[in-house]
């Protein structure tokens, strides 16, 4: 618990600050964030599928996908749908090959492993910088979006270590319980309510619309990247972050909860 504290009372406020700062610092800050979780995600995938794994096509092919999502983020018409899938196809092509050439010729789930990377990773940070350049509510909108990550993911932890009870998925992640997902998602749910409300003037169908969905998207990612963890039979995506893991043990649930709130803002 003191190596968590530790760490979050360090990489909080340098998080918050390129935020707030905006470009060029937040895109650098997101940007080594996804090289990080690309490298954790290679070597999930190696051990999950026990096969030697293309880590220039992952690399570039997440690489790829936060490229576009740059642009996008400052001209929208200048990455039309075909575009993306102009690169997924591209990325298919040559991990299949790579993967047909090698020793453990696994190319199915080798090229899938590779193009799930490239968009679970890369493209879902992608949206960190989307979220925050739109106008004129990016910046409030990605506050709310990490405040309510926060308060669901802490109100989990501590509502279910004091509460305890039944398992909430005992096959994917054993101590998570159903006390700690009520009440980390009446927590966040809360936190966006109210900020969405009083801080970002979001009007209040929106804001309870939103105050739904963040919480729920949050345990969601949270229980995705457990499963892709209990898949590799790992505890943890990695050690660089001391009392939390690796990147994507820090970002899991900010990387399914950052594109729901974009894409409600855009249709709002």
């Amino acid at each position: 618990m003191r190596a968590r504290v530790l760490t979050a009372l360090v990489g909080a406020p340098l998080l918050l600050a390129a935020l707030i700062a905006g470009d060029p610092w937040w895109t650098g800050v997101v940007a080594l964030l996804a090289v990080l979780g690309l490298v954790e995600w290679h070597a999930l995938a190696r051990r999950a599928l026990n096969a030697p794994l293309p880590g220039e096509a992952l690399l570039g092919g997440g690489l790829i996908m936060l490229a576009l999502a740059y642009i996008a983020a400052r001209e929208p018409v200048a990455v039309p749908g075909f575009g993306a899938g102009a690169v997924l196809f591209a990325i298919a092509l040559y991990a299949l090959a790579r993967a047909a050439a090698m020793p453990v010729r696994r190319p199915l789930a080798v090229a899938g492993a590779v193009i799930l990377g490239a968009l679970y990773v890369g493209g879902l940070f992608g949206h960190f910088m989307l979220l925050r350049a739109l106008e004129p509510a990016g910046l409030p909108l990605t506050l709310l979006a990490v405040a309510g990550t926060w308060a669901t993911d802490s109100g989990a932890f501590f509502i279910g270590r004091a509460l305890g009870g039944r398992p909430l998925a005992p096959a994917i992640s054993p101590a998570k319980t159903v006390s700690g997902a009520v009440g980390g998602w009446v927590c966040g749910f809360v936190v966006v309510l109210l900020g969405g409300v009083l801080l970002a003037a979001i009007p209040l169908p929106r804001a309870l619309v939103l105050a739904l969905v963040v919480p729920v998207a949050c345990q969601a990612g949270d229980l995705l990247e457990s499963a892709i963890k209990r898949e590799a039979g790992v505890k943890d995506s990695g050690r660089l972050l001391p009392g939390h893991g690796g990147i994507l043990d820090r970002f899991d649930s900010l990387l399914v909860v950052i594109p729901s709130v974009y894409y409600l803002s855009v249709l709002f």
